[in-house]
């Protein structure tokens, strides 16, 4: 019995022990989670200052490289045909374009050719004391003459194309600046031509080299010539009938 007493106190005591163990706080334990949890916290305030840090610098971007405006090249203008105005009155002067841009003007109305409305019905009017009206057969004769049907009025196209702004002469602005009109006096398209040195023969010449720059200038002063023996023989044949 007394033995029995004994084992019993024995497992008493080892329950106490448990006990106790149970209610003790881990002391390392505790101590172990404090050191995490500050290890986390300064972690996150190193992070916190690397982000800062970071706004706060100015990144150097690298400039892009000039281009200057002379290095690029621009394509030449191209011009629609079907936008040009055909009939002389309503076409604005070569002039008027960006000086860059003329000579595409000039080839898109070179295309084009001299508006000939041959199958017009030219309105008639009283000039004098006699109904006069355009004759078609003006515009078979000279290659340079166009007819406006909107101002109903002749005008040059070599002198439109290539007549200098500046220049003027005798029969030579009714042509270009509004037109001519005054069907009885067929002799001032021959006027309009006029000699070797005449504005008319100045703009033929630069066309005829606009249009076939390995022309030579011994083919036009032929062709000058032949011009003029024209016009002398019909200046001939004119007063012949005088006599």
């Amino acid at each position: 019995m007394k033995r029995a007493g004994k084992i019993a106190s024995l497992f008493a005591r080892h329950a106490q022990k448990r006990r106790k163990k149970a209610s003790t706080p881990d002391v390392h334990g505790t101590a172990d989670v404090a050191e995490e949890q500050t290890r986390e916290f300064v972690v996150q305030e190193q992070t916190q200052e690397t982000v800062v840090s970071m706004s706060n610098v100015t990144v150097e971007q690298t400039p892009e490289p000039m281009v200057r405006l002379e290095d690029v090249s621009t394509p030449p203008p191209v011009y629609d045909f079907s936008r040009l105005k055909h009939d002389p009155g309503e076409r604005p002067p070569i002039a008027s374009y960006p000086v860059n841009d003329q000579d595409a003007v000039r080839r898109a109305y070179i295309l084009k050719a001299a508006f000939k409305p041959y199958a017009h019905n030219f309105e008639a009017r009283i000039i004098g004391n006699r109904f006069r009206s355009f004759s078609p057969f003006w515009l078979h004769k000279h290659s340079w003459l166009e007819y406006s049907i909107k101002e109903k009025a002749a005008f040059c196209f070599v002198c439109f194309l290539f007549k200098e702004k500046e220049t003027s002469g005798k029969g030579t602005n009714a042509f270009t600046d509004g037109g001519w009109r005054n069907w009885n006096r067929y002799d001032a398209l021959d006027k309009h031509v006029g000699g070797v040195t005449s504005v008319h023969n100045a703009a033929q010449e630069k066309y005829d080299l606009f249009v076939n720059p390995r022309a030579t200038i011994n083919d036009l002063l032929v062709k000058v010539d032949s011009e003029d023996l024209r016009l002398y023989r019909m200046r001939l044949k004119y007063s012949l009938r005088c006599l």
